[in-house]
């Protein structure tokens, strides 16, 4: 069998295939014009979007600027009433508020400056209630929302939820007799 010289050529005789082709540039790319009034001599203006890019894979960021309800001069953890079981819910993702909540109330005093995500009682709808443990007529303050150190305030002096004891079992009712007989079929088994 011959072997023609198109067999014979090394594969790495051809740069491989790009399977992202290269976009093509914009118009106008690489050509100077004058430059705009505020801008620096010299320097060419931005080009023109020419519609998607490189980038439209990407997801979407949202940068809105949050929405100011009130500035208070109280430190954050005065907010309100904390209630460690909301709490427990956020950080296990059962209570938070939606990630793009831009809803905030500022706290200025020194040493507990921060920005509180708001759930007030008309803006429901950025409520994840899995569990439905909202009460009607409250407003909510988040801390790290959508996090494991998530906290929770509620506005007002409310008693905070608590914890509701375990209210029988799962397993299977006890008969009399049952430990007797599970200690000899344990005591039945080989030792070494």
């Amino acid at each position: 069998m011959l072997l023609g010289p198109a067999l014979l050529a090394p594969a790495w005789g051809k740069p491989p295939l790009n399977p992202w082709p290269e976009l093509p540039d914009p118009p106008g790319a690489g050509l100077l014009a004058h430059p705009d009034p505020g801008q620096f001599p010299g320097r060419p203006p931005p080009p023109p979007l020419p519609g998607v890019g490189n980038f439209e894979r990407l997801p979407a960021i949202d940068e809105t600027t949050p929405v100011v309800l009130a500035v208070r001069k109280t430190p954050y953890w005065k907010a309100g009433t904390y209630d460690p079981v909301l709490s427990n819910a956020c950080a296990l993702g059962y209570f938070e508020t939606a990630a793009f909540n831009r809803l905030v109330v500022q706290f200025t005093a020194p040493g507990g400056g921060a920005a509180l995500q708001v759930v007030p009682p008309a803006y429901r709808h950025l409520l994840y209630d899995a569990r439905h443990l909202a009460r009607p007529d409250e407003t909510y303050f988040f801390k790290n929302s959508n996090e494991a150190n998530c906290a929770v305030w509620i506005e007002g002096k409310v008693p905070p939820r608590s914890l509701q004891p375990g209210r029988g079992t799962f397993l299977p009712k006890q008969k009399p007799g049952d430990l007797a007989r599970e200690k000899t079929m344990i005591g039945a088994w080989p030792k070494k």
